[in-house]
C-alpha cells in the first residue's frame, strides 16, 4: 500500500495504520493485521479495507467493502442498507441549526428497519496534517455541534457481525455553501462494489446517485490510468 502511494510525489506518509480485514477480522472495527490473526482471502467472503494518506493537498481516509464472489443474499441486503444510509448522508437536506446527531439518524434508518445498527459514529471530522479524527464536529448520536461551511467530515455507516464479517462504506465529504444553501460534496473518488448491491432495495433517486457518483469517479480518474486500467475502471463505474 505504501509503495503504491509513494509513486505520488505529493505523498508524505499514511494518515493511520491500514485496516485490511476479511471474514471475522472484518467485524473488528479497528482491526490491525498481525502474524497470528492473518487470514488467506477466501472465495465467498467479503474484504474490508480502510486506508488513508497525508498528501500536500490534503488528508485521505476511505473504506470499501469488496466481494470475493460473495453469494449471500443476507450480506447483499445489509450492504445495500449501509449504502442507502451512506447516500442519505450525502444527499442530506440542511436546515437551520443542523448538528451531527440529526444527520446520524438518517444514516441508520435503513439498518434499523431490520433491527440492526453499528457501534460507532457515522462520521468524524478530518484534520489536515493533524488528527485524521478531528473535532469538534462529527456525525454521531450525541454530537450537538452545528455544522458550518468548509468542514471536511467522513461518511461511513457500516455493520459488523461478530465472528463473521464487517461492512463499511466511507467517503470524505465537504460541506459547501452556495447562496443560502448548504450541501455535502464528495471528495473521495473510489468505485463502490456494485456486485454487493441488491438493486430491488433501491429507489430511483438512490440509483441516480450511484450512477452519477460513478460517472464522476470515471471522469476524474481515467486520465491517470493506462488502457487496461481504464477498461476495468469503466466496468466498475458502469450504470446499474
Amino acid at each position: 500500500m505504501v509503495s503504491v502511494r509513494k509513486k505520488n510525489k505529493f505523498f508524505k506518509f499514511l494518515s493511520f495504520p491500514t485496516i485490511s480485514a476479511t471474514g471475522p477480522n472484518g467485524a473488528i472495527i479497528h482491526y490491525r493485521a498481525n502474524f497470528k490473526s492473518n487470514r488467506v482471502l477466501k472465495k465467498g467472503e467479503i474484504y474490508l479495507v480502510d486506508s488513508g494518506g497525508q498528501y500536500n493537498f490534503g488528508t485521505t481516509d476511505v473504506t470499501r467493502t469488496i466481494s470475493l464472489n460473495n453469494l449471500s443474499s443476507k450480506i447483499k441486503n445489509i450492504f445495500t442498507r449501509v449504502l442507502k444510509g451512506h447516500i442519505a448522508v450525502s444527499n442530506f437536506q440542511f436546515k437551520k441549526r443542523t448538528d451531527g446527531s440529526i444527520v446520524d439518524k438518517v444514516a441508520r434508518k435503513y439498518l434499523r428497519q431490520i433491527n440492526l445498527d453499528y457501534p460507532h459514529g457515522t462520521g468524524h471530522g478530518v484534520g489536515y496534517f493533524s488528527n485524521v479524527h478531528e473535532g469538534p464536529h462529527a456525525i454521531s448520536k450525541n454530537n450537538k455541534v452545528q455544522f458550518v461551511p468548509g468542514i471536511v467530515i467522513s461518511n461511513e455507516p457500516g455493520f459488523y457481525r461478530k465472528g463473521k464479517y464487517g461492512i463499511r462504506i466511507e467517503n470524505l465529504i465537504y460541506l459547501k455553501k452556495n447562496k443560502n444553501k448548504m450541501f455535502f460534496e464528495d471528495l473521495t473518488m473510489v468505485p463502490i462494489d456494485k456486485s454487493l448491491i441488491e438493486k430491488s432495495l433501491l429507489i430511483q433517486n438512490e440509483k441516480k446517485w450511484i450512477n452519477n457518483y460513478h460517472k464522476k469517479v470515471f471522469n476524474r480518474l481515467q486520465k491517470f490510468m493506462n488502457r487496461t486500467e481504464v477498461i476495468d475502471l469503466k466496468e466498475a463505474c458502469s450504470a446499474i
